[in-house]
C-alpha cells in the first residue's frame, strides 16, 4: 500500500509497477501523475484549474531570471517530491541560491521546480476511500496555517472551520 508510506514508496511506485507488483490502494500511475509536475500541470489545465506559474530549472541563472519575472516569493523544490523535503520559499536571489543547492542534493535525477508562491493562500486536504469508483468515506481537513507550511508540520482541523460553501 504505497500511498500510506510517504515519499520513499512514492519514489519506487513506477519501478514496482514495471515489475508487475500488486499494489493496493492508489495506483502507481496515479502516484506518478501527482509527483510528476508536467503530468500534474497538464491534468489541472485539462480540468480548467488555475495554478501558479512554474518552471523546471537546472541552473542558477535561469532560476533567478524566472523568479525575477514572476516576482518573489517563489517556492523551490525537487520536482518529484510531494512530501516537502528541501521545499523552501525564497524571498530573494540569495535565498534562491541557498535553496537550489539543498534541493539538488535531495534529488539529483530530477530537476528543481520553482513556482510563484501565493501568499495568504488556504490549503485543504481531501482524503477518501473508494471502491469501484464509489466514495465509501471522505474527510475534508483545513490547514490552520496559510499554505506553505510543510504538510508533515502543519496543523489540520476537520471539519473545516473557514471554508465557504463554494470552496
Amino acid at each position: 500500500i504505497l500511498s500510506m508510506g510517504g515519499q520513499l514508496p512514492n519514489n519506487i511506485a513506477m519501478d514496482l509497477h514495471r515489475q508487475q507488483a500488486k499494489v493496493l490502494g492508489t495506483s502507481p500511475e496515479s502516484i506518478d501523475s501527482a509527483e510528476n509536475r508536467f503530468k500534474f500541470s497538464r491534468m489541472l489545465d485539462r480540468k480548467g484549474i488555475l495554478q501558479p506559474r512554474w518552471k523546471e530549472l537546472t541552473n542558477l541563472k535561469s532560476a533567478i531570471e524566472f523568479c525575477e519575472e514572476v516576482g518573489y516569493p517563489c517556492l523551490v523544490r525537487p520536482s518529484y517530491v510531494l512530501s516537502g523535503a528541501a521545499m523552501n520559499v525564497a524571498y530573494s536571489n540569495q535565498d534562491l541560491e541557498t535553496y537550489l543547492n539543498a534541493a539538488s542534493l535531495v534529488s539529483k535525477e530530477h530537476p528543481v521546480v520553482i513556482s510563484k508562491f501565493l501568499t495568504e493562500a488556504k490549503e485543504i486536504d481531501v482524503d477518501a476511500v473508494a471502491a469501484d469508483g464509489e466514495i465509501l468515506c471522505m474527510a475534508v481537513s483545513e490547514h490552520v496555517e496559510n499554505a506553505g507550511v510543510h504538510s508533515g508540520d502543519a496543523t489540520l482541523v476537520t471539519p473545516p472551520q473557514d471554508l465557504n460553501q463554494e470552496t
